[in-house]
């Protein structure tokens, strides 16, 4: 009997003993994987806010604020080129162009922009009917070759002050991607303008200043950190000085004569833009 009260306490001592082990073992196992959890949760968290900091989530505060340079080419519209005697156009109503754009935004959608474009041309000049006979224009008659046939270059130079401006939208929507940004805008300011003709002969000179209102828009679309590229349409009104020259008729007669018609004139640009918003 004594045996088996013994054998009893043995295997309860022994199955508590177990009992304990397998439960410090179990704690330990516990103890031990989530430290590993919690650092592999630290590691992810540091891995999404290094990609934030160097791909930062659009929009960033003041992303679009500050100045920008801009190289521009397309057309232009030329509509003040007509030699009031003769009636004859130096060439078509759209000439080449291109230009330079400067500008600082003063906050993400707003600032002022300086915007000046170049056109040039050449072209014949002259009246064919006046190369070989005396030829009566507004009822004043000029001797031949008064105003003869030759080739000719025409310079334009148009330039603009504007304040130009997007809706705030643009600048902070959420749906805007990190590498592709569109960015639409107006603008409206005073422009101002020149044009002449550069002729071999003086009778067939003309030239225009003047100045006026512009008023126009574009779209912006940023491919790269500060590189964009984008179009940009303006529409000129233009009051211009009538432009005189001497001419002397058949009779001698020296007239200080209008070569080139004041007044308002319209004209647009429509150019393609590359440039850098620092």
């Amino acid at each position: 009997m004594k045996k088996i009260l013994l054998t009893a306490v043995i295997v309860v001592v022994s199955m508590a003993f177990v009992g304990n082990a397998m439960a410090i073992s179990s704690q330990y196992r516990r103890t031990s994987t989530t430290p590993k959890s919690e650092q592999a949760v630290e590691k992810v968290q540091k891995d999404i806010e290094k990609s934030e900091k160097h791909h930062p989530k659009f929009p960033e505060k003041g992303w679009h604020k500050g100045p920008y340079l801009t190289i521009t080419g397309g057309m232009m519209q030329v509509t003040n080129d007509r030699h009031s005697v003769t009636g004859r156009k130096f060439d078509g109503p759209i000439d080449p162009a291109m230009g330079i754009t400067f500008g600082w935004d003063i906050a993400d959608w707003i600032g002022p922009m300086l915007q000046i474009t170049y056109a040039t041309a050449s072209s014949q000049v002259g009246d064919p009917a006046n190369a070989a006979a005396a030829t009566t224009y507004n009822g004043v008659t000029y001797p031949a070759g008064t105003f003869p046939v030759e080739n000719a270059r025409q310079h334009v130079l148009d330039f603009g002050l504007y304040c130009r401006a997007t809706l705030p939208y643009f600048t902070r929507a959420n749906w805007q991607w990190n590498n592709l940004k569109i960015i639409p805008y107006a603008k409206l300011g005073g422009v101002g303008h020149g044009l002449f003709v550069n002729a071999p002969n003086g009778n067939n000179k003309v030239g225009a200043v003047g100045g006026g209102i512009g008023v126009g828009a574009g779209v912006e679309f940023f491919i790269w950190k500060g590189l964009y590229v984008g179009l940009d349409l303006t529409e000129h009104f233009i009051f211009q000085k009538s432009f005189y020259r001497n001419l002397t008729d058949s009779a001698g007669t020296t007239r200080n004569t209008k070569v080139t018609a004041g007044g308002m004139k319209m004209q647009f640009l429509l150019l393609g833009m590359l440039g850098w918003h620092f």
